[in-house]
């Protein structure tokens, strides 16, 4: 368990790209209420991906890799392929939603990084799993108009907790949830400048401690982070046909439209004019 679990927790903000994936077709929606007898032997699903959520009792599975207890809150993600078995506690037996589904994902390599997220993990928003998941059975089962748009939906919004849960709030960094909250303050006012001393201020952390903490939590300088943010928004902006490249540089803070190509091209590896001919 520790080779998988390092494996994804060492990523930082600015590989969570590398998880872009998404839900194509769905194999079944199921809830099982606990029993005593339950249990699975060498279940192997080669199209489609497993997802559970424990809902209540405990489990024990056994993967090729590994063997490990489930309880209550705790969800369950298998790549394809992956052969399982279980059983249940006989004396708490589990209740839990199981799905099936495929993943259309952009780079093969996106596989290879699924396949090494952990086989389960601990969840804190348990209420908000139960609504979805319990959302995600009643329209599997009533199959009313537009059912598989917010199937998928849930689906990706449940994969993503998951993810965020692996990588994000168990950063091996120190202080992560402060460096993610500034982080989060980053994305929402990317039109402004911020100092690393003033961004240190904010959570009570000398500059030189925040500065080498934030390039080790996204990858990046406070510097170089802005500037991402600011250019992710001036290719929406040549995107939507609305604006030239001297207009959407000067809209994220760039006045020198040279500078702003450059610093584009480099991050990008595309110049501003490309993405304003699309």
């Amino acid at each position: 368990m520790a080779r998988r679990t390092d494996s994804a927790s060492t990523a930082t903000s600015q590989d969570y790209d590398r998880f872009d994936a998404t839900v194509d077709s769905i194999g079944f929606v199921m809830r099982r209420n606990s029993t005593s007898d339950w249990a699975i032997t060498d279940v192997v699903t080669r199209r489609y991906y497993v997802l559970a959520y424990a809902v209540s009792g405990c489990a024990t599975y056994c993967c090729p890799e590994e063997t490990f207890p489930v309880s209550a809150g705790e969800l369950l993600f298998f790549p394809k392929g992956l052969m399982h078995s279980a059983t249940t506690d006989t004396g708490s037996p589990w209740a839990f939603f199981s799905t099936t589904f495929e993943l259309r994902v952009g780079r093969p390599e996106v596989r290879k990084v699924l396949r090494e997220l952990p086989f389960h993990k601990a969840m804190p928003n348990t209420s908000e799993l139960y609504g979805l998941f319990c959302e995600l059975e009643r329209l599997w089962i009533g199959r009313e108009a537009g059912f598989m748009l917010r199937c998928r939906s849930i689906l990706l919004q449940v994969l993503h907790m998951y993810v965020r849960n692996c990588c994000g709030e168990v950063s091996p960094v120190p202080h992560a949830r402060k460096l993610a909250s500034i982080v989060a303050m980053l994305q929402t006012n990317h039109e402004r400048i911020f100092s690393y001393e003033e961004l240190a201020k904010m959570v009570e952390l000398s500059p030189s401690r925040f500065k080498s903490l934030f390039r080790a939590y996204t990858g990046r300088s406070v510097v170089q982070y802005q500037n991402w943010l600011r250019i992710n928004r001036a290719k929406d902006l040549l995107l939507s046909g609305e604006y030239s490249v001297t207009e959407a540089a000067k809209n994220v803070g760039f006045p020198d439209v040279f500078y702003f190509s450059r610093l584009f091209r480099k991050l990008t590896g595309y110049n501003p004019s490309y993405f304003r001919n699309q």
